[in-house]
């Protein structure tokens, strides 16, 4: 009876090992809901969902905290990172006083320090971890502050000015962005500051946040990230590598959501052969999402894995 035991046990073992690696956020592993779309106004989000309950990528628990709960808390904070006697417009470390993991993610705004910045990556800061380098555009191109402002969480910037930053990877094309909005809005900015621009919409963007909000409330655990759309085009996609991710996440992808919307959207009425080829390029091997993301986004790595995955449309 022993023996018998014993030989199963081996022979699972065996199979376990040498067993095919499962992709990391492809079909293999999400699946899209295509007809089950949450509309409102200019905006549809369609749900990407694990095939099971996420699957095992890091030893997180279930729940992490976001940028915004954690810099409201104290608990974790930004610096200016000082070479050769100034700081750094393109870097800042942050410190993590917390026992929680902090998702920093990719867009979002912080207000504050020598400049307005917003972040260009995504980032999972561990527990009690202090020093950590991460990468940031400026968004206030006039204001260098002798003395720094202490820093405090702004929001998330509109996809429009997220698929810049991601593509280009060059200051030069957010601030000629950010001017010509301000141009063209006839608005007078002393610090030439994107966030003079960004509140603009404040009781529209309630009702659009407030309509998504519910329907993720009403919704199951299951989600993986989302499909964002207005028009005929895709705003964006973003989809991580946890439940937990992509609770944490939500509220920052929706604002940058709900802002393109508002600014450049019209009602939805993208073709459904349209965004299988989106979602075919982005999804059908971790090859082919290489290279669409070389052009169309980025993927962002933690423990030498996928975590986040941005495309634009």
């Amino acid at each position: 009876m022993l023996y018998k035991w014993l030989v199963i046990v081996l022979v699972c073992f065996y199979s376990f090992i040498n067993a095919p690696a499962k992709a990391q956020l492809t079909y293999q592993t999400i699946r899209i809901e295509y007809d089950s779309g949450w509309n409102y106004k200019n905006l549809t989000l369609i749900p990407i969902r694990f095939k099971v309950d996420g699957y095992p990528l890091f030893y997180f628990p279930a729940r992490l905290v976001s940028l915004h709960e954690a810099m409201q808390s104290g608990k974790l904070k930004f610096k200016e990172f000082y070479f050769e006697k100034d700081a750094s417009v393109r870097l800042l470390t942050v410190e993590n006083t917390s026992n929680n993991f902090v998702l920093l993610q990719n867009g979002e705004m912080i207000t504050g320090g020598k400049q307005d910045r917003m972040l260009a990556e995504s980032k999972i800061i561990y527990p009690n971890q202090k020093d950590q380098f991460v990468d940031v555009f400026c968004i206030e191109q006039s204001r260098w502050d002798k003395k720094p402002k202490p820093f405090k969480y702004a929001g998330d910037a509109d996809d429009d000015l997220k698929r810049i930053m991601d593509q280009t990877n060059q200051q030069q094309f957010i601030w000629k962005e950010i001017d010509r909005r301000l141009y063209t809005n006839g608005q007078i900015s002393k610090t030439a500051a994107y966030l003079d621009l960004h509140n603009n919409h404040e009781k529209e963007d309630t009702a659009y946040l407030n309509f998504f909000n519910r329907k993720m409330q009403a919704s199951d655990s299951m989600f993986a990230g989302f499909i964002a759309i207005t028009d005929t085009i895709v705003i964006s996609c973003e989809v991580f590598a946890t439940t937990s991710l992509t609770t944490a996440s939500y509220q920052s992808m929706l604002q940058g959501w709900v802002s393109s919307a508002v600014l450049n959207g019209k009602a939805p009425d993208l073709p459904y052969k349209k965004l299988k080829i989106f979602t075919d390029a982005l999804f059908d091997n971790e090859e082919k999402q290489k290279i669409f993301l070389q052009k169309h986004g980025k993927a962002f790595i933690c423990e030498k894995k996928v975590f986040h995955l941005v495309a634009h449309g």
